[in-house]
């Protein structure tokens, strides 16, 4: 029986346990939980021939936790299948790259281009011809426009609705409920803690 390593820490762990677990029955999941001593070791025993993984984290570090994880695990030659939940509607000319995780109930219709890496939640809608860029985080029930683009390593959260057409730049940070219909620049925050949208400069 091949096994397969599930990778994170808390609640995203084991959600997506559970997942696989519905998914593939007959798979015998092995947890390796980050926060736990001996994680590393865990991973270095890793046989890329008797295994596969996946890495499940949420957008903690703007995402870049989740692509050291990933990159560390595939830099060893172990393959990463997407994680698409029952329920989830993709479309037939739609590739789900590498650890891509599709939550239950998710729309991605026809034309899009999803990046290596991201997460979809759940009963999200993901409109035609739209792009995801690679390590993005949508979180549950955001809508992305017909056409839409959504930059590397950008997280939309809860509440948010992103305009047909609207680009949402690299590493933007979308987490204030509302419709954004204009393009946001790279490197914004728009977060309710914040009265304006907060955009950093530089590296």
């Amino acid at each position: 029986m091949r096994s397969k390593y599930v990778i994170g820490r808390g609640r995203e762990l084991q959600r997506a346990l559970a997942a696989w677990r519905e998914l593939a029955p007959e798979t015998e999941l092995r947890p390796v939980d980050m926060a736990a001593e001996g994680a590393q070791a865990a991973l270095d025993a890793i046989d890329p021939l008797e295994a596969t993984a996946f890495v499940a984290a949420d957008a903690y570090f703007l995402n870049f936790h989740r692509l050291e994880l990933m990159s560390a695990v595939r830099g060893r030659g172990i393959a990463m299948p997407p994680l698409i939940e029952r329920g989830a509607i993709v479309g037939a000319d739609v590739k789900i790259p590498d650890n891509c995780w599709i939550g239950a109930g998710a729309v991605i219709q026809p034309g899009c281009r999803i990046g290596f890496n991201v997460v979809i939640g759940p009963g999200a809608i993901v409109g035609g011809g739209a792009e995801i860029g690679q390590s993005a985080f949508i979180d549950a029930g955001v809508t992305v426009g017909h056409g839409a683009r959504i930059g590397t390593k950008a997280t939309l959260g809860l509440g948010v609705a992103i305009g047909h057409g609207v680009e949402i730049g690299t590493l933007c940070v979308i987490d204030k409920p509302g419709r954004y219909e204009a393009n946001i620049a790279a490197k914004t925050f728009i977060q309710p803690s914040h009265a304006h949208p907060v955009v950093i400069f530089g590296e």
